[in-house]
């Protein structure tokens, strides 16, 4: 089992993301949000598009058209009473569509890897606004069935797929997830043995918590719950750290939280997207007396026991004191990748429902955690982070506008001579190079001479012989001394 969600499940994930409701689409026309109390709904739409909703015992309809009503987005949640796998959640969508098409003709079906999690298909039919083409998208959990649904008139349905996967996408619908009755399932009240914490979780998941800090799976470890804190140590100082510490240079949170989950035996580790966290990072002198790195980071990976999970984390390091020793904390929630869209629901409550007393934050102060009670609260928007791991798009962007910028700067970089080196022993003091020899930018002292110039530098510490700096372009450090402020 691979850690990715399936790329016929993508899209049914994403049409319930409520972090992708506040976003601006990327294609067609201005958007307006359109938001109901009953059904609690909220969505961007084009102006001029309306919206129909319908909801009963049985479920809830969305419906977003355009005037005409040619173009159409559709969403549909249902309890899974008849026990339907997606292949024949598919099939029955499709007799029901042929009830009203005759002519109906479904092609490109195809269900997700595991063949059961998640189905889709390409249908055609003639209708008042003449030839139709649309797509479906199909879950079915073990309480919840939902189909979504995109269509078009067939002449222009390509052209007109951007837009209304923009609308399916920022649809937000809040659903509870369903017990095996097809009732909410509970969630029980737990409290740490120090009462440092409590959280509400399901009856099976376990439970560790002591100061502050807590872990809570499921059964299978494919859901979860963290707030912790990890000890880590530089390499290669010659140092013992204490017991359990992880041996790692500083580095960013995207990539540190490949190395703690490495540590537990997770595999094929997939940072699917990561965005810095310069409010918190700014509190730390003040808060912690430390300069610190704040970030959030979507993962998805395979477990130990080979469960494909999908999760999102934010991250506080304090950067390594002058014994090179260095701590991390770590807040999030993560859920299978099949069944994500059903568990959302739950992560959502777990999270919300995590509290640490005042008086053991105030604890925390001297260690350097007074920032716990802070991302106790942020850790609740790591849940709409789970729906931004999913936009490959904006993602891919991203990536490539940032690696164009940092491809300009180092060419800049090579073209006047320059280099910028970091030095982590002392704290992140940034040492810049050019052609004549190296300078301390904090103190402005000198080290001229060959051996130090841009040329023959490889980044030996002119004040601490034994440190081996780490060399950044100036694209790099502007981010780093960004994230300082």
């Amino acid at each position: 089992m691979r850690c990715a969600i399936p790329s016929a499940s993508v899209l049914v994930l994403l049409a319930a993301a409520p972090a992708l409701a506040a976003a601006a689409p990327a294609h067609g026309p201005a958007m307006e949000r359109h938001r109901t109390e009953r059904p609690p709904l909220s969505l961007l739409k084009p102006a001029g598009w309306s919206v129909r909703t319908a909801s009963d015992d049985q479920g809830v309809r969305v419906t977003v058209a355009d005037p005409e009503e040619a173009s159409r987005v559709e969403l549909a949640f249902a309890s899974n009473t008849a026990r339907l796998d997606s292949p024949a959640l598919l099939a029955a969508t499709c007799r029901e569509l042929r009830a009203r098409h005759p002519d109906l003709v479904v092609s490109q079906a195809s269900a997700c890897r595991d063949g059961v999690s998640c189905a889709v298909a390409t249908v055609t039919y003639t209708a008042r606004s003449g030839a139709m083409r649309g797509r479906l998208y199909v879950h079915a959990g073990p309480g919840l069935t939902s189909v979504r649904r995109i269509v078009a008139r067939a002449d222009s349905f390509e052209a007109q797929r951007p837009l209304l996967l923009d609308v399916l996408t920022n649809i937000h619908l809040k659903t509870a997830r369903a017990g095996a009755d097809g009732r909410p399932a509970p969630l029980v009240t737990r409290r740490a043995p120090d009462g440092s914490v409590t959280i509400a979780l399901p009856p099976d998941w376990t439970f560790q918590a002591q100061q502050g800090k807590a872990l809570a799976v499921a059964p299978d470890a494919g859901s979860g719950f963290m707030f912790t804190v990890f000890q880590l140590q530089a390499p290669g100082l010659g140092l013992p750290g204490p017991p359990g510490t992880l041996l790692s240079p500083f580095r960013p949170p995207e990539q540190l939280i490949q190395v703690i989950w490495e540590h537990f035996g997770n595999r094929e580790i997939q940072v699917v997207g990561a965005s810095p966290d310069r409010e918190t990072a700014a509190g730390c002198p003040r808060q912690i007396g430390r300069r610190c790195d704040a970030g959030d980071v979507q993962l998805r990976w395979v477990s130990p026991r080979g469960v494909a999970c999908a999760g999102s984390f934010k991250l506080l390091e304090a950067v390594p004191g002058p014994t090179g020793q260095w701590f991390t904390i770590v807040a999030g929630i993560w859920g299978r990748s099949e069944s994500l869209e059903e568990e959302l629901p739950t992560l959502e409550a777990v999270a919300a429902s995590f509290a640490i007393p005042d008086r053991y934050a105030r604890g925390y102060v001297q260690q350097g955690l007074a920032r716990l009670k802070t991302l106790q609260a942020k850790t609740q928007e790591s849940v709409r982070g789970l729906y931004r791991s999913i936009e490959e798009n904006q993602r891919d962007h991203e990536r490539r506008s940032e690696e164009r910028a940092a491809g300009e700067a180092r060419w800049d970089d090579y073209r006047r001579g320059n280099s910028y080196w970091i030095s982590d022993l002392e704290g992140g003091k940034v040492y810049a190079t050019d052609p004549w020899g190296t300078r301390d930018t904090t103190t402005g002292d000198r080290v001229d001479g060959a051996s130090h110039g841009y040329v023959h530098f490889e980044g030996q510490n002119p004040n601490h012989p034994s440190e081996q700096m780490r060399e950044v372009s100036s694209h790099e450090l502007q981010q780093l001394m960004e994230g300082r402020r």
